[in-house]
């Protein structure tokens, strides 16, 4: 009888453990369908090979894909040689945004690899976008 009263228990137990279970994932789904979603087209750029001294610049396109307002906090740059401008505005559900990046080459010759990272309110809070660039050194005796 003790065995019955146990698997009867234990069988509940189990029961209600699963459907907490089911509950909490469909409030974190929930939570997640009510927020902003930053999502790039292209998260890399090559700009090929450039002469010492030039300044390029590229845009990193992204939309919106969720369902609240997009805010994009801070852009932080891997080097000093490297700014990025953002939206000052939030970008909202469906819409388009860009981040512009502009790259010194002023000392930076060789190959270099720059990173620039997009701090924001979205589920994926941090975005990560990077771009190469071949700098050559000008000769000066010409």
């Amino acid at each position: 009888m003790k065995k019955i009263y146990f698997l009867i228990f234990f069988g509940g137990f189990v029961f209600f453990a699963c459907s907490e279970s089911d509950s909490t994932k469909r409030k974190s789904n929930s939570a997640l369908s009510d927020s902003a979603t930053i999502e790039f087209i292209n998260t890399t750029h090559d700009f090929g090979v450039i002469n010492e001294g030039e300044k390029v610049s590229t845009i990193f396109k992204f939309k919106n894909v969720g369902s609240m307002p997009l805010e994009i906090y801070n852009v932080e740059v891997s080097c000093g040689c490297t700014v990025a401008e953002k939206p000052e505005k939030p970008v909202g559900s469906g819409q388009s945004g860009e981040i512009k990046v502009e790259f010194n080459s002023t000392g930076k010759v060789g190959v270099n690899k720059k990173f620039v990272t997009i701090v924001s309110n979205a589920t994926n809070a941090s975005e990560v976008v990077s771009f190469n660039v071949t700098v050559n050194k000008i000769n000066e005796n010409k």
